[in-house]
């Protein structure tokens, strides 16, 4: 299947990506680093303004009545959530209609690589990259062991895009 986000990668981006390729080993990375930063920008949007304003929304007394450190921590966990289930439901979609994965066999659907499952790492991927910037800013709050995870977790996507 095809990568189902509706623009392509500026060409820019794409080159700088495709150059540092062979080092990084992150081959099919330049095909898909815009979606990976659009999910970075996406989370961090939710995070700044989609939280606040949905939680002061749903729960008035409440968000207005923590201290900035706990309404921070609330919005990360919010995002967690939104990300958890965005990812959730694009795995499902692509499992249900992604054809090129159905004719794959079991090896070839670890191994291999196809547009749609490309798409999916990003939004994933997107997310850890945010968290690992979350968690460097505020290491103070989240702790070393979050931030650790974070980094691991980048690191663990970011495996799908080698080739």
């Amino acid at each position: 299947m095809l990568d189902p986000f509706p623009f392509p990668p500026p060409p820019l981006l794409s080159l700088l990506c495709t150059k540092l390729a062979p080092y990084t080993h992150l081959n099919t990375l330049p095909a898909h680093i815009h979606e990976f930063l659009f999910a970075f920008f996406l989370y961090h949007f939710i995070c700044l303004y989609g939280s606040p304003f949905a939680s002061k929304l749903l729960f008035p007394r409440t968000y207005a009545k923590l201290s900035p450190k706990t309404k921070l921590n609330w919005d990360v966990h919010v995002v967690s959530l939104v990300q958890s289930c965005l990812i959730n439901a694009l795995a499902i979609w692509t499992i249900w209609y992604d054809e090129e994965r159905g004719a794959m066999d079991s090896k070839a659907r670890i191994w291999g690589y196809t547009g749609a499952g490309g798409f999916l790492q990003a939004m994933a991927g997107g997310y850890f990259l945010w968290d690992v910037w979350v968690s460097i800013a505020h290491v103070d709050l989240f702790g070393y062991g979050l931030l650790a995870h974070a980094v691991s977790a980048l690191w663990v996507f970011s495996l799908g895009y080698v080739s």
